[in-house]
């Protein structure tokens, strides 16, 4: 988990948007059908789902609307967490990835 192409997320982040994922696949809907019942574009969808770097944070409302839509609890949506919560498994990195400023 600490290779470049997720330095953008938190591993939890990482976490859950594979879950999202996987509950849509699961659910057997289409990106176009699950982007309609989230009320969010295609693109959107895209981004919520990706764990690389240009894809989207993550809110409380988009997570309260999984829960509805995919019957899943939070729970299920985040996975074993660790026990320690000051864990980096809940740290989002700050640093600058991508091309350098000169």
């Amino acid at each position: 988990m600490k290779l470049p192409q997720y330095s953008k997320f938190s591993p939890i982040t990482v976490a859950v948007k594979k879950n999202v994922r996987q509950l849509r696949l699961t659910a057997g809907y289409s990106m176009n059908e699950g982007a309609r019942l989230l009320g969010v574009s295609r693109k959107q969808l895209e981004d919520i789902e990706t764990i690389r770097n240009y894809g989207c944070h993550l809110d409380l409302e988009l997570l309260a609307k999984l829960k509805v839509i995919y019957n899943a609890s939070l729970d299920e949506l985040v996975g074993d967490l660790p026990e320690d919560y000051y864990s980096d498994y809940f740290v989002r990195p700050r640093k600058r990835v991508g091309s350098k400023s000169r």
